[in-house]
């Protein structure tokens, strides 16, 4: 690895309770982006580290699809609130330039169509646009002030009421709805008011990575060691160590090990724990919520959404059983693209269609929505996250059972077993940022010190991270 170094001292961890055993091997289950900075870390201090990945290819619920020259994020798109964002620092220290592409321009520009064709003029639409805001932000703003009980739905629905004209209503509810359950990928019935009372403290409008999150993960992982299709099955410690088992027979030893593996994994049992893990975090674990995001990508030759003065940043598709939202990321990928987000209840109707049917109704939902014939895509990408057995779904959210503490119980760690990931950070789960500090606090907990470092070759020397 090389000589440029960045420091970083995980936001709000003034301590962290250190591990008591001598630290002299870890291993990483898990080369998402909290593993890999984990890793990174840790070798940049000294600490022999060797990093197991299930699938073939690091990057975890992060995957920039090269297609046609183009690149586009299949999972993970965005540094949200950039400012004062670590992953902007991040970003800086490796050189990696970042654009301006936030959901609230995006939103701005949506062109709006019922399920039969018919288009919203521009006062319409601005009217249900600035109503579905100014419930959004009334929401977001006031969720301190509710119960965690609450759900966004019913306190949607109550919200609602004060719209007496019918349709104007409908329009407004389908297109809050969309928002709320694409944020939190889930249904806004399960999404607990609780995920938007909590603030990091981080501003400004959203950022996209040019080269993608590929990019910057493949420079923090440049020099680790890390066997890719090792899906690990089994994790065992005792007095003495770690033991690590996959399916494929490779077994490796260590003195800890820390799980960096997305909620749907440990949901779904994926791994056994020898030990049993105790109640408390089983318990975390089952309430905990996860959803269900998708997306289907689809490049063209041409934007045919685009003509004349009309150049939407995208549709909403009124009511659409599975592809209401779709995004024009043309300025990003390079070339012609849009791209389905698919959230919540329409992730787990897609999941009951073959690849053919679905691209068959996308193109015919795109039709209708743009009135014209829909050229054939020259090429074509749909996610299966939930199906993957190393992901199991999308990102974490707190669903009415939980709390927040549920989050701090998951990140605790378990004699020589420690916890990362984006689901054990107590203000930032469901963020890539959220993932990436986990991985800096598991790292600083092992070599007990109250910063660590990251190194990567070709960096900004200047960059250093101490927010």
């Amino acid at each position: 690895m090389g000589n440029n170094r960045c420091i970083f001292e995980p936001i709000g961890q003034d301590f962290v309770a250190k591990v008591q055993d001598p630290v002299t091997r870890v291993i990483i289950v898990g080369a998402g982006f909290s593993g890999i900075a984990a890793a990174n870390s840790l070798q940049t201090c000294g600490v022999e580290v060797v990093v197991l990945e299930g699938r073939s290819q690091i990057g975890g619920r992060t995957r920039t699809v090269p297609t046609l020259g183009a690149s586009v994020e299949a999972g993970g798109a965005w540094i949200h609130t950039p400012v004062g964002n670590p992953l902007t620092d991040l970003a800086n220290f490796l050189s990696i330039e970042q654009r301006r592409f936030a959901l609230s321009d995006i939103f701005s520009n949506m062109r709006l169509v019922g399920l039969d064709g018919e288009v919203l003029d521009t006062l319409e639409r601005d009217r249900v646009m600035q109503l579905a805001d100014e419930i959004e932000t009334e929401l977001t703003q006031l969720a301190p002030k509710y119960t965690p009980t609450h759900t966004v739905a019913e306190l949607l629905e109550f919200r609602l009421l004060a719209i007496t004209d019918a349709s104007l209503q409908a329009w407004v509810r389908f297109v809050v709805y969309t928002g709320f359950q694409a944020d939190l990928a889930c249904h806004a019935e399960d999404i607990s008011i609780a995920n938007y009372a909590l603030d990091a403290g981080f501003s400004g409008g959203d950022n996209s990575i040019v080269g993608g999150y590929s990019k910057m993960l493949s420079r923090l992982a440049d020099g680790l060691e890390i066997y890719c299709d090792s899906l690990v099955s089994e994790v065992q410690q005792t007095t003495e160590g770690v033991t690590v088992r996959c399916i494929d027979g490779r077994v490796e030893r260590g003195s800890h090990v820390v799980i960096s593996v997305p909620l749907g994994v440990l949901k779904a049992g994926g791994i056994r724990f020898l030990p049993d893990l105790p109640v408390a975090k089983k318990r975390a674990i089952e309430q905990l919520g996860f959803g269900a995001f998708e997306k289907l990508i689809l490049q063209f030759e041409q934007a045919f959404w685009k003509s004349g003065s009309a150049c939407p940043s995208g549709v909403l598709i009124r009511d659409h059983p599975i592809f209401p939202y779709w995004i024009d990321v043309t300025s990003r990928a390079g070339l012609p693209t849009l791209v389905a987000h698919i959230a919540g209840p329409p992730a787990l109707a897609l999941a009951e269609l073959s690849p053919d049917a679905a691209l068959a109704m996308a193109l015919s939902a795109l039709a209708t929505a743009f009135a014209c014939e829909i050229p054939k895509p020259t090429a074509v990408h749909q996610t299966n996250w939930s199906g993957d057995p190393c992901s199991r779904g999308a990102y974490t959210h707190l669903s009415p059972v939980s709390t927040i503490q549920d989050l701090q119980f998951l990140g605790e760690p378990e004699g020589r077993v420690l916890f990362a990931g984006e689901a054990t950070s107590m203000q930032r789960f469901g963020y890539v940022d959220g993932a990436y500090i986990s991985g800096l606090r598991e790292a600083q907990r092992l070599v007990s010190a109250p910063r660590v470092r990251l190194s990567a070759i070709n960096c900004d020397p200047s960059g250093e991270i101490a927010p």
